[in-house]
């Protein structure tokens, strides 16, 4: 994961059931702090844990093994799911070109939960670090044709418009790079 998130976000963004992801963290509270408050982010007490779970030299026991690019690649196929949902005036906003200001908060939570606020900032960075197969590619290609609109009015409402154009720029390379490769 790229940044803090509630278990119950969590639950969300792997479209798991929330007592899986419960009784999982459960298991893991002397390694993580999970919060009583489920709207709280689940944090690391340390962050070497992680490089712990993805050394195969110091993890030797499989059930802990993480393989870090076949996770990228999961949370990839889990991200895009969520923001191929993403649709026009997605926060029900009563006119073009309403400030950001004026809009209140809880109504773009609503709108863009917090699951799909992280889809919508790290899907590419997930597939970068991931195993991606020509399959993931095309489906880039597909929800570009058909939801980059939707996709940037949500970075927008999430103020993150900036990150989108860093990432456009870095898919339009990779993508003509994978397209000249062919």
């Amino acid at each position: 994961m790229f940044n803090t998130i509630s278990a119950r976000n969590l639950a969300q963004l792997l479209q798991i059931p929330p007592k899986m992801v419960s009784s999982t963290l459960d298991s893991l509270r002397s390694v993580l702090n999970v919060p009583e408050d489920e709207s709280q982010p689940v944090r690391l007490f340390h962050l070497s844990f992680r490089d712990f779970l993805l050394d195969s030299q110091r993890c030797i026991d499989s059930r802990f093994q993480i393989d870090e690019k076949e996770r990228h690649t999961s949370l990839f196929r889990k991200c895009m799911s969520h923001i191929s949902q993403l649709q026009e005036n997605i926060c029900d906003l009563w006119g073009p070109g309403v400030l950001i200001t004026e809009i209140p908060d809880d109504t773009i939570q609503k709108g863009i939960p917090p699951h799909v606020q992280y889809a919508c900032r790290y899907w590419l960075d997930h597939w970068r670090l991931g195993n991606p197969v020509e399959e993931d590619t095309r489906t880039i290609r597909k929800f570009l044709e058909q939801h980059l609109l939707h996709w940037l009015e949500g970075l927008s409402l999430i103020g993150e418009v900036s990150n989108g154009i860093h990432m456009i720029i870095a898919l339009e390379k990779i993508l003509s790079v994978s397209c000249n490769a062919h």
